[in-house]
């Protein structure tokens, strides 16, 4: 089992930081040349301009219960887009700088903002008023996970913190040093029901334990740092993206890697930002050099 190149989109002038699913067949993704566009997976060639923002973006959101993308860009504001027309409703100032991550908890109707000014800003999705607003780092908040049953907000930051907030009252119940100083926690994500997975920019992967903290396990992935980390639907397998420029597919019951892709064989030219699995046998992948890859089991 291998996952082969299906199609290429080409049409950004900039690197693509963030990709979003929008239906079975169709994504959204965001560039720094401040461009969100849609693509059909089949039809790579007919990207669609769904919006343009006054700077580079970062990160993007889909909150389908109201049909609208929050865009985050790097001086600190988000604009909400009307999906429905295309048309912005309305500019928010959440940071002073970059929005690194917008993540929705549906479920408590409460959207996540991370600031490249080190504040974690907690948004109501019902009408965009702040309930939470806390700077709890010097250096850039990079990755966010929720967990709905144990009720826990985990946080990792630039200089290598983690951060455990209780969901309700967003008060920091735990932090440490998960990985050594300066080396950020890029992406932090859903494992067991027991452990989460993290990777960082010390290119390793760690296992820790959500009820006490632990590091249950951790092993170098990467050349360089790891951007992001993502599960295929049926949770077999999961990707790791790379500033080595290389995307890598894991056994997630093994942990083992069972394919590298890189630009011998049609991956990416330069760092690899960000990925997307679109269903079980297609996985997505977007860097720096512009071009946004669909991968197919063969």
């Amino acid at each position: 089992m291998q996952f082969k190149l299906h199609n290429r989109c080409l049409g950004h002038t900039s690197g693509v930081y963030d990709l979003i699913k929008l239906s079975d067949k169709s994504f959204l993704s965001a560039s720094g040349d401040r461009l969100v566009v849609s693509w059909n997976i089949d039809q790579p060639e007919q990207g669609n301009l769904i919006a343009r923002a006054s700077d580079s973006i970062y990160s993007i959101c889909y909150l389908e219960g109201k049909n609208e993308l929050l865009i985050g860009q790097a001086k600190g504001e988000i604009h909400v887009i009307d999906l429905s027309n295309n048309q912005e409703k309305r500019l928010l100032k959440v940071n002073e700088k970059g929005v690194f991550s917008i993540v929705e908890n549906k479920s408590k109707s409460k959207v996540y903002v991370l600031g490249g000014d080190g504040v974690l800003s907690v948004l109501s999705s019902a009408d965009y008023s702040l309930i939470f607003k806390q700077k709890i780092s010097t250096m850039k908040l990079r990755s966010v996970f929720f967990d709905e049953k144990l009720n826990k907000t985990f946080v990792g930051c630039g200089e290598g913190m983690f951060y455990v907030f209780d969901d309700d009252t967003m008060e920091v119940t735990y932090s440490n040093q998960l990985s050594k100083q300066g080396f950020s926690v890029n992406a932090i994500i859903h494992y067991t029901d027991d452990i989460l997975l993290c990777g960082g920019r010390d290119a390793h992967l760690r296992w820790v334990d959500k009820k006490d903290y632990t590091v249950v396990n951790a092993i170098p992935a990467h050349n360089y740092a790891i951007y992001k980390i993502g599960f295929s639907l049926d949770r077999k397998l999961f990707a790791t993206a790379s500033r080595d420029k290389t995307l890598k597919i894991w056994d997630a019951n093994t942990n083992q890697v069972i394919q590298r892709i890189e630009h011998s064989n049609d991956g990416h030219l330069n760092s690899v930002n960000t990925l997307l699995w679109i269903d079980d046998n297609t996985l997505i992948s977007a860097g720096d050099d512009r071009s946004i890859n669909i991968w197919k089991k063969d």
